[in-house]
């Protein structure tokens, strides 16, 4: 029988800047992050780290703040990757990263046999790449995210992506906890259908005997 697999998926949103001091207490399994990551959680031991951006775009990339608030040059946002003890994800060859693995974006893509080569933003390919492994590996049965918030207007447009590929994992029986689908509970701006949803949960509750 495989063994199953639990995985933490971590950004820089609130949801996990919250919980920065104490993180490790709120993780399952191989820990996921990616970016200037490193800044905000410095003692999370990452299983894996994700630098998706293409090389030109890094090379002028000035915006990683650190603990002062002022940018980290990117000689040392590269000394920082460097010093990670795990795989760090690439779409490109980028030398400077020692110990840098290409993501399997083809072979990936071809395997979910969309009709697009659909995500928007790195997380969603981060997620991506963990359905990939359940798929074609031993069998995923969590994957907990936070800081993957997608509310704030820089990442607001990768939303329908990140929901689009949590409903893909659900859908394979994998459990999304943490803050993955906190986008559900959004407030209803259609007055016609608010409180519909909250109705339906209501009735499947009772059905089930669940005391609400």
């Amino acid at each position: 029988m495989k063994s199953k697999r639990k995985i933490t998926i971590l950004g820089m949103g609130m949801t996990g800047i919250r919980k920065a001091d104490a993180i490790d207490q709120f993780t399952v399994g191989d820990v996921w992050s990616l970016n200037n990551a490193m800044v905000t959680y410095p003692d999370c031991r990452f299983g894996r780290y994700f630098e998706l951006h293409n090389g030109p775009y890094i090379e002028q990339w000035d915006w990683a703040i650190g603990p002062d608030g002022k940018a980290i040059p990117i000689h040392v946002y590269i000394e920082k990757l460097n010093a990670l003890d795990c795989p760090i994800y690439t779409t490109c060859k980028l030398p400077a990263i020692k110990q840098s693995v290409m993501y399997p974006m083809v072979d990936l893509f071809k395997h979910f046999n969309m009709p697009r080569c659909y995500f928007l933003g790195s997380p969603s390919l981060m997620l991506a790449l963990a359905i990939y492994e359940h798929d074609t590996g031993p069998p995923v049965d969590e994957i907990r995210t936070w800081g993957i918030d997608t509310n704030d207007p820089a990442h607001s447009q990768q939303r329908q992506s990140w929901a689009w590929w949590t409903a893909q994992a659900h859908a394979r029986g994998i459990a999304m906890t943490g803050s993955a689908m906190a986008y559900m509970g959004e407030y209803e701006n259609d007055d016609g259908l608010r409180g519909l949803r909250e109705y339906i949960e209501g009735e499947i509750k009772k059905g089930e005997g669940v005391k609400i």
